[in-house]
């Protein structure tokens, strides 16, 4: 497995939502910028702010990460219209590899493509799938390391409804 070089503390707390990644003072109370453009990523990034928002770091390789896209999907759709999105950053060096991988899955949320290698170094990550749940005002609340099927799910929804109702 690859390991990632720095990237924002902040960027990478927003992306992903799974089981706690001690990531260089990295965790929950760490504010998250309120955009994302300084990490140059391709393709849509939605603002952070005023949204429940899971920050995911994936990779087209990564067989986890093709378990947890289905069920992200689902956990999008259940939650959008009440203020919950989904920003998956894929570290894929290749945009094609990338591609292929999105027109299988064919999610609906957010994922732009971090060609450069920034905010995944950045925010050090060496798991695949890695993610981190941010509240409405940017900060991280929960993270998560790994897909471990129905308890990641189950894991998700309750804190996702956390921090909808606040």
């Amino acid at each position: 497995m690859k390991t990632w070089s720095k990237i924002s503390l902040s960027a990478l707390v927003v992306l992903f939502g799974v089981t706690w990644v001690q990531a260089e003072g990295w965790g929950p109370g760490t504010e998250l910028p309120s955009t994302l453009e300084s990490f140059a990523l391709e393709g849509d990034v939605p603002e952070i702010e005023g949204k429940v928002t899971l920050v995911d770091f994936w990779a087209s390789w990564c067989a986890p990460c093709k378990a947890a896209f289905p069920e992200m999907e689902k956990l999008y759709q259940k939650f959008k219209d009440k203020g919950f999105q989904i920003v998956a950053v894929s570290v894929d060096q290749k945009a094609n590899q990338m591609q292929r991988f999105l027109d299988k899955q064919k999610p609906s949320f957010a994922t732009p493509h971090d060609a450069g290698q920034q905010l995944v170094k950045a925010a050090e990550i060496s798991v695949m799938p890695s993610s981190f749940l941010v509240d409405r005002e940017g900060v991280i609340r929960f993270s998560h390391e790994g897909w471990h099927g129905k308890e990641s799910v189950e894991n998700l929804t309750n804190q996702i409804q956390t921090l909808l109702a606040e």
